[in-house]
């Protein structure tokens, strides 16, 4: 009598389980519209894009035909090296867009102590940008105006230790960032 019981009491109990544990899933229809525009900021040569660098060497600014990837290979050397104007990020709209750069690799190691990119609008310094640090920067958003453009400068300096006069200093490679922007300055980039 006690194990009819203790069955029936266990049967209730799974089937009660079962009800209270239930998976349920409802499902609502919904449709999201794509439609792609043309970029509103892009990547355009500075004036000394695809110029003469150092030891004959080019500052070469090579830019995909959308506008929206860049590489760009520098040459510098011992001490402070400064690239003025190698790239121009423009703006195409009328509406003002804010920028920030996201470093994602940088180079370490070798004689390399300090490396920047700088944004200029006009004669103005509006961002900072450490390369090798990987991290979004500036720390604040920068404005690109309406049909305007900001200028883009880098700089390096290389240490002399161990170095000579014959030899380039050591700490080559590859900087990855990002170029992003956004029609709000108010939110961080996932």
């Amino acid at each position: 009598m006690q194990t009819g019981k203790y069955i029936l009491g266990l049967t209730i109990a799974t089937i009660l389980a079962s009800i209270v544990f239930a998976s349920v899933f409802v499902y609502y229809p919904a449709s999201i519209q794509v439609s792609p525009t043309a970029p509103p900021v892009i990547f355009s040569e500075g004036d000394n894009s695809n110029q003469r660098d150092l030891y004959g060497q080019i500052i070469t600014t090579t830019i995909d035909e959308t506008g929206t990837s860049v590489l760009i290979n520098l040459h510098p050397t011992y001490q402070r090296t400064y690239y003025l104007d190698v790239l121009r990020i423009k703006n195409q709209d009328s509406q003002v867009y804010y920028v920030k750069i996201n470093v994602l690799s940088t180079i370490t190691g070798g004689n390399l102590v300090s490396a920047k990119l700088y944004l200029y609008d006009g004669t103005y310094k509006v961002g900072e940008v450490d390369l090798l640090t990987t991290q979004l920067q500036p720390n604040s958003w920068v404005p690109l105006n309406g049909n305007g453009e900001l200028r883009v400068d880098i700089e390096f300096q290389y240490e002399t230790s161990g170095g000579s006069s014959t030899t380039p200093p050591n700490g080559s490679g590859t900087i990855q960032l990002e170029l992003i922007y956004s029609t709000l300055n108010t939110e961080t980039p996932p």
